[in-house]
């Protein structure tokens, strides 16, 4: 196993333009999304009444927020937004996933030949898997809300509806977790040529492997991340900026490396 997390890790390296391109998708992503919130969030604080005025006036300004929201279309040019930026990550994601997988299996092309090549050759190949591996994700949901709001109004404690919800999210994690694995397997399939049948049978035969594989890759980025956010509470400021951005990037780099050692399998076990 730890032969082919190097080999991941080796093959991730080699692949510069493919992370830099995730990184500032996904920083311009962040930036969009920041620009967005800050434009509705900063007007609404400006107008929340202070501690200098009664509780009267506090209770006045949430009334009105709900009848805006409830009695007038105030929030529908915020939904059309959202569904906007929901519609373009949805053709986004499996545009960039298509680039990626390609470069992968076509080292021997120009980095940034191969990578707009997989996008205009397997785009809509990838839309399709995305959009089959978004509706597995988002299926469980309706039995979490279900279950989740029976207990809620069974327990009379917290600590009980917490108890009670707890191992449901964490098997729907895990669900996420495996269901991302297979699709990581179809995809490189996919762009191998390969059936589906043929890249569900190979990572069947391989599950054990391939889930430690990524279970330590996951395990790797909480560890970068728990380093980040504690150094972010100790030193603040421009520092701290910097090694965010870095982190970022570390970020993009371990989502690569996700994606190459499923690769690593695939090589070493399809021949």
């Amino acid at each position: 196993m730890w032969k082919l997390l190097k080999t991941g890790l080796a093959i991730a390296w080699y692949q510069p333009f493919a992370v830099c391109t995730l990184f500032v998708y996904n920083l311009l992503w962040g930036l969009l999304l920041y620009k967005l919130v800050r434009s509705v969030a900063v007007p609404l604080l400006h107008r929340y009444p202070g501690q200098e005025l009664s509780r009267e006036a506090v209770q006045l300004f949430w009334v009105e927020g709900q009848f805006q929201i409830t009695k007038t279309d105030l929030i529908h040019s915020y939904l059309w937004w959202g569904l906007g930026l929901l519609v373009a990550r949805m053709l986004l994601s499996p545009m960039l996933n298509a680039g990626v997988y390609y470069s992968l299996h076509h080292q021997e092309l120009n980095a940034g030949y191969r990578f707009v090549r997989g996008v205009r050759k397997l785009t809509l190949p990838f839309l399709g898997l995305y959009v089959v591996q978004m509706a597995l994700t988002l299926a469980p949901l309706y039995f979490l809300y279900t279950r989740g709001a029976g207990s809620f109004q069974h327990h009379t404690s917290l600590e009980g509806f917490a108890w009670d919800i707890l191992p449901l999210l964490g098997g729907f994690l895990l669900y996420n977790f495996l269901l991302q694995t297979l699709f990581m397997h179809l995809q490189i399939g996919m762009v191998s040529e390969k059936p589906l049948s043929f890249s569900m049978v190979l990572l069947l035969r391989n599950a054990v492997t391939a889930v430690l594989l990524a279970a330590v890759i996951v395990l790797i980025t909480l560890i970068l991340s728990a380093a980040v956010m504690t150094s972010a509470m100790i030193w603040a400021g421009f520092a701290t900026l910097l090694g965010f951005q870095l982190y970022r990037f570390l970020h993009m780099f371990c989502k690569m490396w996700s994606i190459t050692a499923q690769y690593a399998i695939w090589n070493a076990k399809s021949e």
